[in-house]
């Protein structure tokens, strides 16, 4: 009975890697190919540069224009490390919640009211905690 379930779940397991590693192989080979094109454009931009000025002055222009998106992106970086994330209020109350639920699932003697008796006491528990723990983020202010 259980051997038909468990090729069922491996199939199912199998199917979403193997479909997975398509998808995450199509992005890497579009990202190879963006940075292709990225190459090339920056190659034929000197070669314009060339025909106007010089080589040099049109290598120097390509790099200074490459080393300030280097400059953005790193200030970009910066910027976006160093703000402040946002609360994860579900993520929190899973976390206080935890110890509690393992030691209803934990014990072998529970029958199947208590459990539903203990489920409901969690729940009412993360549904208090997200309410009497939230900073007043989503209120309209005037």
């Amino acid at each position: 009975m259980f051997g038909g379930l468990g090729n069922f779940i491996t199939s199912e397991i199998s199917g979403a890697v193997r479909r997975n590693v398509i998808i995450y192989g199509l992005y890497g080979f579009s990202a190879l190919l963006v940075l292709c094109a990225a190459g090339y454009a920056l190659n034929a931009l000197h070669t314009v540069l060339a025909l106007r000025y010089d080589p040099i002055t049109a290598s120097l222009w390509i790099a200074g224009g490459l080393f300030l998106a280097a400059l953005l992106s790193l200030g970009v970086a910066t910027y976006v490390k160093n703000r402040r994330r946002p609360p994860r209020p579900l993520a929190t109350t899973a976390l206080a919640a935890a110890p509690i639920a393992a030691k209803l699932l934990g014990s072998s003697r529970l029958g199947w009211r208590t459990a539903v008796i203990g489920s409901v006491a969690i729940l009412g528990a993360l549904i208090g905690w997200q309410f009497f723990n939230r900073d007043g983020g989503d209120e309209d202010e005037a």
